[in-house]
């Protein structure tokens, strides 16, 4: 019987697909050709310049294995990959080469993040906050100047084909500290986690030593429209019935409705609910 194929994802905290990165963990992701689902309890090996220097086992139905502690010791450009061996069932697989570049002369930042709440129905928006600290030969101190930071999101949609992405960059406080918030908007199981892309003069990093937290969202979500009946006080009570529709743009109007822009609202990144009134 034929082999299912498969195919291998390696997921770099930076945000195009190639190019150069400082030394940094990483992720991959195991999933099938023909159904592009995730595939569970396998082991992957991960490469630093073709030597084999650790493995990790893809999680539940996710596919993803991490994560790999990939940090050269010697100065200049590196390869990493990573390698699915196979067996009686799938393919065996491996993934892009990035290239990695380690300056001996940088220092080392890390990332402290919590998250709050873990779990919650759709829209469900959360609070992340944390702190990054320089750890020197000599000391641990506060970073020189406002760093950059990226919340990244791990997609498991097996329909989304970007499944590392940045969705929301901030700047560090001056003490370090940082605050960023964040809606899901359907429900799915996610993971998050914050990334320094690094400079030159502070090597990237992931929070929380490249572990990342997971987001579960259940039920809800925002409907695209909906109706609802308002009382308006006054001398005498007046009911109105308003027909809302969620849009980035003002949509046409519905039939049998007039605007009632008094009655819009904002949804943020989302757009907004448009209002109208039913005519009568």
């Amino acid at each position: 019987m034929a082999k299912i194929p498969t195919e291998l994802y390696i997921c770099v905290p930076k945000r195009s697909a190639r190019g150069t990165a400082l030394y940094t963990n990483i992720w991959a992701n195991l999933i099938r050709k023909d159904t592009r689902e995730g595939i569970e309890g396998k082991w992957l090996l991960s490469y630093l310049d073709d030597i084999n220097i650790s493995r990790q086992p893809t999680q539940d139905e996710t596919g993803y294995a991490g994560p790999f502690d990939i940090n050269p010791k010697t100065a200049g450009l590196h390869t990493t990959h990573v390698i699915f061996g196979g067996d009686v069932e799938f393919e065996s697989c491996k993934s892009e080469e990035i290239t990695l570049k380690c300056d001996p002369n940088l220092d080392r930042a890390y990332i402290n993040m919590e998250v709050t709440p873990l779990t919650g129905n759709a829209p469900l928006t959360i609070h992340v906050k944390g702190d990054v600290y320089i750890l020197t030969a000599t000391a641990k101190k506060l970073p020189e100047y406002s760093l950059p930071l990226d919340l990244m999101l791990f997609d498991y949609d097996p329909a989304c084909t970007k499944r590392l992405q940045p969705v929301k960059t901030v700047m560090t406080n001056p003490d370090g500290t940082f605050a960023i918030e964040y809606m899901f908007t359907k429900p799915g199981t996610y993971r998050i986690f914050v990334n320094f892309l690094g400079d030159n003069k502070y090597a990237s990093a992931w929070s929380n030593n490249g572990r990342t937290t997971i987001i579960e969202v259940t039920g809800g979500g925002l409907p695209l429209s909906f109706e609802e009946t308002i009382i308006i006080e006054g001398t005498i009570k007046l009911a109105k019935t308003i027909k809302r529709i969620l849009s980035a743009t003002e949509p046409t109007t519905p039939d049998g409705y007039d605007r009632a822009p008094e009655y819009d609202l904002d949804c943020g990144v989302l757009g907004k609910y448009w209002a109208y009134v039913k005519k009568a």
